[in-house]
């Protein structure tokens, strides 16, 4: 049977728009398969980075170099600066600490940790005061300097910025380098020296990105030849000792000099009192404590 013209129009016109959609379907698919190509080859190009999260929440000062306190996961992305296997050990160090608050699960990166701490050298050692009146509130984990206030009223910074370790009601517990221990030896029997002295500390508002303050106490000449002559203190302390023992600072010295010699008559005294009540309270605290390991 002989097609019409208009049914052979019709037909052509049929065919030629299969056609053209086979076309377009084929343009597409190969579109779709190039561009599904394109992001295999780009997820294949990744380098995988193993970096460090937070598993708990830390805030600006908290030493980050605790158990516990990050771990390493392997990320497909993450920032520029993320502290990594490769550079963790130029900023995860015994003194790291966070220089803002960081929640859990946040990547650790290089501009939220402080690393400037002091080398452990070793002459480091933890040493235990109780002597020294605390804030209300302190916790562990924060930073304070260690302060001696004279009758007189003048005020003089005797350790800076000392991480607590551990914490009580009235006793702490810190890092303390060899000369650290002299002085504040020193400063403690010339706070007991003088009555109405205050051997004290003041927390830092925000550690991880306040500096160390500089120490202004002075020991007395005895115990600066002492520390001369310690083969225990390292080269850079006896060099920042001698740099902080100025023309100036010779002048404060003569001042507490000066306070210390009103309480020369009751000197002994004094030492002797304060020496058994700190010793009555260590004795206290280690029966506690050796009595709260038999349970």
């Amino acid at each position: 049977m002989a097609m019409n013209p208009m049914q052979k129009k019709a037909r052509t016109s049929f065919l030629l728009g299969m056609l053209l959609t086979l076309v377009i379907t084929g343009i597409i698919i190969g579109l779709l398969i190039a561009q599904l190509s394109k992001i295999k080859k780009e997820e294949a190009a990744i380098q995988y980075r193993e970096v460090y999260v937070l598993s708990t929440d830390v805030t600006s000062g908290d030493n980050i170099n605790l158990k516990g306190t990050f771990q390493k996961v392997r990320a497909d992305y993450a920032p520029n600066n993320a502290i990594t296997k490769e550079n963790m050990a130029t900023y995860i160090n015994d003194d790291a600490t966070a220089k803002i608050a960081v929640r859990k699960g946040t990547v650790l990166t290089t501009d939220m940790v402080n690393s400037e701490g002091v080398e452990t050298t070793k002459d480091v050692r933890l040493q235990e005061y109780n002597m020294v009146i605390l804030p209300s509130q302190l916790e562990e984990g924060e930073s304070v300097d260690i302060r001696l206030r004279l009758p007189s009223g003048e005020d003089y910074i005797v350790l800076s910025k000392k991480h607590i370790e551990q914490t009580n009601s009235d006793t702490i517990w810190i890092k303390v380098a060899e000369q650290e221990i002299l002085t504040m030896s020193n400063a403690i029997v010339e706070a007991y020296i003088m009555e109405g002295s205050l051997l004290y500390a003041t927390p830092y508002v925000d550690a991880g990105m306040q500096g160390a303050s500089t120490p202004t106490y002075i020991a007395k000449q005895e115990v600066i030849n002492l520390m001369n002559a310690n083969p225990n203190i390292t080269h850079i302390a006896m060099n920042e000792l001698s740099q902080r023992y100025s023309e100036k600072a010779r002048e404060q010295r003569a001042n507490i000099n000066k306070a210390i010699d009103g309480y020369s008559e009751n000197a002994l005294t004094n030492i002797e009192t304060k020496q058994g009540e700190e010793i009555e309270k260590r004795q206290a605290a280690r029966k506690q404590y050796v009595e709260g390991l038999a349970y």
